[in-house]
């Protein structure tokens, strides 16, 4: 039998801002020679493996900053900078982010009778969930759970300043995360956590049984249109992330090759 294939909440994503992107970047062989490495993707998955060593270590009552920023080091992904400085530059702001979280940290601990305390589930996880003609995988950051068997999802956002509840309803991951977990523990109250890492600013927000029914409906649709969809004859459309996509190349040479015509 031929594995199903696997949509994630990146993919579905990348599908909606533009079908080319997902091909050449998902389905196109050729798609991987013209991907190049960023700062800013180098620099969260830097955050994230320190605060994933942070809490598998026990927390911050384990953990001093001083560890965390040796962590910080040995975890320390280069690809992607321009140069040096540039990465001089991202290790000392990783650095400012590190001391202010692991503070923060130790202030919510302090404030929280033990007994209210949440104890951590699970973290960098893999879920996923059959959804027929395709498998919806979700990998969260966080899950923690409450005293009073709520599962809360905590997802780090490297360069977010702001977030609001409403933002967390809408977001399309955090949806995704709240389904597959429910479908992992559908007794349990789930809650889906934004942590703006710039600044601490955190916002949460939960879905309803009927909202997560229908959302359910709405990806198995959108998946059985990704999956099915025959990719071979591909127009580019011009849209604002144009000037910043790694396949821009290659649809410049299809627009020229309209325009030459």
């Amino acid at each position: 039998m031929p594995r199903k294939p696997v949509l994630s909440p990146s993919r579905i994503r990348i599908y909606l801002l533009c079908e080319v992107k997902y091909y050449h970047t998902y389905l196109n062989p050729r798609g991987r020679f013209y991907l190049r490495a960023k700062p800013e993707y180098s620099f969260g998955t830097t955050m994230h493996a320190v605060l994933q060593h942070l809490h598998a270590a026990g927390g911050v009552e384990a953990v001093s900053v001083e560890q965390l920023q040796q962590a910080m080091q040995q975890q320390w992904v280069a690809a992607g900078y321009q140069s040096p400085q540039e990465e001089q530059r991202y290790q000392q702001m990783a650095a400012a982010l590190i001391e202010q979280y692991h503070a923060r940290a130790q202030e919510a601990l302090q404030e929280t009778p033990p007994e209210q305390r949440p104890r951590l589930l699970m973290q960098e996880r893999t879920l996923r969930m059959d959804m027929g003609r395709f498998t919806l995988v979700g990998r969260v950051d966080r899950v923690d759970e409450h005293p009073d068997g709520t599962l809360e999802i905590i997802d780090y956002k490297s360069w977010r300043t702001e977030v609001t509840p409403e933002e967390v309803h809408d977001d399309l991951a955090m949806c995704c995360y709240q389904l597959l977990l429910k479908h992992l523990y559908p007794d349990r109250r789930v809650v889906a956590t934004i942590v703006a890492l710039q600044t601490g600013a955190s916002a949460s927000a939960s879905l309803t049984d009927a909202e997560l029914r229908e959302f359910r409906e709405d990806i198995r649709l959108l998946g059985e249109e990704i999956v099915s969809r025959d990719f071979e004859y591909l127009e580019p459309k011009r849209i604002p992330h144009c000037d910043v996509c790694d396949f821009l190349p290659l649809c410049q040479r299809i627009w020229q090759q309209q325009g030459e015509s």
